[in-house]
């Protein structure tokens, strides 16, 4: 069994608490939490008592037992450094693990300390869920068997059958059984599915065996016919490729290498031809504009010009013999010229042939090479009709083994069908099989079978536990539950009635009877117990004197029997006396809360 032990709990900037941390020590005993509220003529309401149990609730949950919203939460004078902090030993089998809870908001973040080691998760939510782990426990049930808002919550007699069901599967552990009942539920339906697939699956299985029986015969029977179609199909193909490649060693194709290198020597004597006779025309050119010049000169010095183009002196100037001199100067010159000119002439006729021999020769070279390429082309198609016969053969060869190993397929889907339906039935057995067992353990797991064992157990407990606790309160009525935990009520003369016959302070001898007798047969039967418990107007309530008086000793009684740290909030002076006024060893301290301006901090308590 997992023990519990809240050891303190400090709060700073929570709800009406300010800078100044109110701490409390969970010591053993009865306590009760009280206070005056200064802001409002040293009344005893709206001094923040419930404070410490929001706290706590806090701490472990990251929600108040009120409620409130997050953003009201923080102080609302301070408005920042909202911070609670909550200590607590684990002890399990003689071993003790220290845990600190430290939660704040704005901003909102929660370590979780463990022996010292940082042990917080990587968000908010899985901390929270780690926390509840240790704990063992949730809202529900921290709700009713360490924190108790007696007017807060919905007493146990009040709620509707599904919420009774839900609490006491949860406060006695019982939920794993519903848990079990639910998943073998599923399981149940799932393995009904399954078994309706196998069964379908044999069908269809006996169905495809049947047909692979019919097409094996029809195959087989086709089988001849097909491999010969592709046997001829093949040679077919084979002549083709003979024909092709005898095609393809007739081309001849002459050395591209060598035309291109040829090409480009042409190319280069023509480039050289033509720069010969750009030379011989420009030349040329030259020689005929001073064989014009000289004409002109000539015909000046015969037409009697004016002025000597030699000498720069007016012909009447110039001497007969002078004159015939330069006449036969000039036709000297004149006739050197045209020599030249010819000369070029015949050179340039030469140049002109040889320019028109190279460019025949490329011509022809080009055709060569334009040849060439179209004899490569022709003998690559040649080739590709080539490449593709063959890979049609091979294709061919792959259709004929196919045909030829039909039986044998047909023969192995067989085999394979027919180990498909044994084991398809072997599986319908073990499903019937499982779905039988499935309805024993149905049955035990049902509120007939383990359940209701368990459930009489604890009765016998808690109905003996419920009457001593009634007794106890001089409640003038009998309350007893059934396997169901359905109650049965009679009043002081045996009549059978309803929980709201009751009056209000006869409700509440039997809400604290319950209560009392839950926390009993937790801590008995359930798989953890806490060492505190908090309850919020207890005392406040219809109780008379007498009942206070009452459950004062009760509470005692719990403190002396389980060491608890047991606290009673109230605002009742009454209450305080009470308490102040108990006798024993226990401590039974007076936490004293104190509001003024706003802010809660607690102070000493004095009569």
């Amino acid at each position: 069994m997992r023990t519990i032990e809240f050891k303190s709990i400090k709060l700073a900037n929570f709800l009406s608490v300010g800078n100044d941390t109110v701490e409390v020590n969970f010591r053993s005993g009865v306590h009760i939490i009280t206070g005056v509220n200064k802001d409002k003529e040293d009344r005893r309401n709206g001094v923040g008592k419930s404070t410490v149990a929001d706290a706590i609730h806090f701490a472990v949950f990251g929600t108040t037992i009120r409620e409130i919203k997050k953003e009201n939460i923080v102080n609302k004078i301070n408005r920042k450094k909202c911070c609670v902090t909550l200590e607590f030993d684990v002890v399990e089998s003689s071993t003790v693990k220290k845990f600190k809870i430290v939660r704040t908001l704005q901003p909102s973040k929660c370590w979780l300390y463990i022996d010292g080691e940082d042990r917080t998760r990587d968000s908010i939510s899985n901390t929270n869920s780690l926390i509840q782990k240790y704990l063992k426990t949730t809202p529900d049930i921290f709700q009713n068997c360490v924190i108790m808002t007696i007017n807060g919550t919905t007493p146990f007699l009040a709620k509707n059958k599904g919420e009774k069901r839900k609490f006491i599967e949860n406060i006695f552990n019982l939920k794993v059984f519903s848990d079990m009942a639910d998943s073998l539920k599923t399981e149940h339906s799932e393995f009904k599915k399954q078994s309706e697939i196998e069964f379908t699956k044999v069908e269809n299985l006996e169905t495809s065996l049947k047909t692979q029986y019919r097409q094996r015969a029809e195959y087989e029977n086709e089988q001849k016919t097909r491999v010969d179609r592709l046997t001829n199909n093949i040679k077919e193909n084979n002549d083709e490729i003979i024909t092709l490649q005898k095609k393809i060693d007739n081309i001849e194709i002459d050395n591209e290498d060598e035309l291109k290198l040829k090409l480009d020597e042409t190319l280069a004597a023509i480039e050289k031809t033509g720069n010969k006779l750009k030379d011989i025309r420009e030349n040329l050119a030259t020689q005929n504009v001073e064989q014009r010049n000289l004409d002109n000169t000539l015909n000046k010095v015969i037409d009697g010009g004016t002025v000597c183009d030699y000498c720069l002196r007016p012909i009447d100037d110039h001497d007969h013999d002078h004159i015939t001199e330069e006449k036969k100067k000039i036709k000297s010159s004149i006739a050197s010229i045209q020599k030249q000119i010819e000369k070029i002439n015949t050179e340039k006729t030469k140049y002109d042939e040889l320019e028109t021999l190279l460019k025949t020769s490329e011509t022809s070279i080009n055709n060569k090479i334009v040849n060439i390429s179209i004899k490569k082309t022709e003998s690559e198609n040649y080739e590709q009709q080539i490449v593709k016969l063959v890979r049609s053969n091979e294709q061919l060869e792959e259709e004929k083994k196919s045909s030829s190993n039909l039986h044998n397929t047909f023969d192995d889907e067989i085999k394979k069908l027919e180990k498909d339906l044994s084991a398809a039935k072997k599986e319908v057995e073990s499903i019937k099989n499982q779905i039988s067992l499935m309805d024993i353990v149905k049955f035990v797991l049902s509120e007939e079978g383990v359940r209701a064992f368990i459930v009489k157990k604890i009765l016998q407990m808690f109905n003996g536990r419920l009457a001593y606790y009634l007794k106890r309160m001089d409640a003038n009525c009998i309350c007893l539950f059934n396997e169901y935990f359905e109650e049965e009520l009679f009043d002081e003369k045996g009549r059978e009635c309803s929980y709201f016959n009751f009056s209000g302070a006869e409700r509440k001898n039997l809400d604290l009877a319950c209560l009392f007798t839950f926390m009993d047969i937790r801590r008995l039967q359930g798989d953890v117990s806490y060492n505190i418990s908090i309850y919020d107007e207890l005392l406040d309530s219809s109780l008379d004197e007498k009942g206070v008086d009452m459950v004062i000793d009760i509470l005692r009684e719990r403190v002396e029997k389980f060491d608890e740290s047991v606290m009673i909030i109230s605002h009742r002076r009454e209450s305080v006396k009470a308490v102040s006024a108990a006798s024993g060893e226990f401590n039974n301290d007076v936490i004293f809360l104190e509001k003024e301006n706003g802010i809660t901090r607690r102070v000493e308590y004095t009569e």
